[in-house]
């Protein structure tokens, strides 16, 4: 069974928003198709169908070879990924507060 991130229980496990979802988080990182397609739990294929897509729509941008691979980094310096970023960066912060509340509530009750 998958493991359910902030952003998948909001918007579903689709392929877009599982490839999204690691981008987001890894948006720091670089990947190539295969890095994608595993740590994305979807097929390579499925990546080489939105890749395309992806950097026509300046989502991603292609960083350096590695011999015949290419690798990838999320696009932070468009609006619109800047956007989804802070969105799910505040969907954290959300989930960490009400988490801490619980994990509190927790411990007044134990005592």
């Amino acid at each position: 069974m998958e493991e359910e991130t902030i952003i998948t229980h909001l918007l579903g496990n689709s392929p877009k928003v599982k490839v999204m979802d690691l981008l987001i988080i890894g948006r720091r990182l670089e990947y190539c198709i295969s890095d994608l397609a595993e740590h994305a739990g979807v097929g390579r294929s499925t990546i080489y169908r939105m890749l395309d897509v992806m950097l026509k729509d300046k989502i991603l941008v292609k960083k350096r070879k590695l011999g015949r691979i290419q690798l990838y980094q999320l696009n932070m310096e468009n609006p619109r990924v800047k956007l989804l970023v802070k969105m799910f960066d505040e969907l954290a912060n959300i989930n960490s507060e009400e988490e801490i509340k619980r994990q509190t509530m927790k411990v007044k009750v134990k005592r």
